[in-house]
């Protein structure tokens, strides 16, 4: 490249001093022509040293996986590894952020930290099998009855042996309904957040299958009821709901499951103006979470930070994976102690990429952690 140049140059000198023998018009016109090669010929061979900038790769050049990948993480949570767990219904990951298993066959609640490590337990708490957080960080628990109790965890500063259990709702006039799940929901009403509660229910008379709504007191002697039919078939029905977990975005809405004889076993409602509709309804497209005989026994629902749908199902002994449009994505589990296998599962959450299992038949709690996660 540089010989070329240097031909050039000694052209251009003989070009120009012929310019003093000939027309100079004609002779500087060619001269500057020259000059014009010559800077383009400086720039191809400078371009090994001074690159054009390139694109960037959209994303900054990281890849997120649309798919889940499920790593189990060690240690299992059972008896080989120190929990002494019998037959847990319920895990919640609290806002502190603390850990809390309803231990049923114990009769307690265990709290952990987010390695495991075992905190506490409580005092007698007959039959727990779910439960959520008051707006002061107590545990408000429902036991399979017509009761809710609260751990009063505020009253002895989180000191969960200390606690006192309080009663602080009895259905007296329904005895045989029963509660099966809670979960706190926020609302924000002039500007202001406020917490209140849903409560799936079912019991002897049909009319029991409910989602029941309770203020942050408890002060009501009949809680009201959602705008659902009861022992229904299809959508805006309740059939033995058997869990729900409420939206953290002030919107009301909440996702619940149900195991009775319905199509639609597991529903999204949001308020609207003349009460619950369906946020999600099989008539306006091909939803896989409308699957007919999707499910079989779900017990419990989870959701992640992206609006993704966990849902546990005993029966199959499987964990399902829905995208926020109602879209089944990876999906795992099948009977079995082994890694990614269950018993009975029933109940499941979600807390920064992990999700937790309670792995209710074989007395644990399994973790895995979510591969999308790309900070890992």
């Amino acid at each position: 490249m540089y010989a070329q140049l240097k031909t050039i140059a000694v052209s251009f000198l003989e070009t120009f001093s012929k310019g003093l023998y000939m027309n100079f018009g004609k002779a500087l016109n060619l001269a500057a022509g020259l000059l014009i090669l010559v800077a383009f010929l400086l720039l191809a061979c400078g371009g090994e040293k001074f690159p054009l900038p390139q694109q960037p790769e959209e994303g900054g050049g990281s890849t997120i996986v649309s798919d889940t990948t499920y790593i189990q993480l060690r240690p299992v949570w059972d008896a080989a590894a120190g929990y002494s767990l019998n037959q847990p219904q319920d895990i919640l990951i609290g806002r502190e952020p603390l850990i809390y298993v309803a231990d049923t066959g114990n009769d307690r609640i265990l709290m952990l930290d987010l390695a495991g490590n075992i905190l506490g337990q409580s005092q007698t708490v007959d039959n727990p099998v779910a439960l959520t957080q008051d707006s002061k960080l107590n545990l408000l628990i429902v036991t399979d009855s017509n009761k809710i109790h609260r751990i009063n965890l505020t009253a002895v500063q989180h000191q969960i042996a200390a606690a006192p259990v309080e009663l602080v709702f009895e259905e007296v006039d329904n005895p045989d309904r029963r509660y099966t799940a809670i979960a706190a929901l926020l609302t924000s009403t002039q500007g202001r957040g406020t917490i209140s509660y849903f409560v799936t229910a079912t019991g002897g008379d049909k009319n029991d299958n409910q989602v029941l709504i309770f203020p942050e007191g408890f002060q009501v002697r009949v809680p009201d009821a959602i705008n659902l039919e009861a022992n229904g078939l299809g959508i805006l029905s309740a059939s033995s709901p058997s869990g729900i977990t409420a939206l953290r975005d002030f919107s009301g809405d909440f996702i619940f499951c149900m195991i009775g004889q319905n199509s639609f076993k597991v529903q999204w409602l949001t308020p609207g103006e003349f009460g619950y509709a369906a946020r999600l309804n099989p008539a306006a497209g091909n939803f896989d979470l409308f699957a007919i005989d999707k499910f079989a026994q779900p017990e419990d629902i989870a959701l992640d930070s992206e609006g993704n749908i966990y849902v546990i199902d005993a029966e199959l002994n499987y964990l399902f994976k829905f995208s926020a449009a109602g879209e089944e994505q990876q999906s795992f589990g099948r009977a079995g102690a082994g890694e990614k296998q269950f018993q009975n599962p029933r109940g499941v959450a979600f807390f920064d990429q992990t999700l937790y299992v309670a792995d209710t038949g074989n007395n644990r709690i399994v973790r895995f952690k979510l591969s999308t996660d790309i900070s890992q």
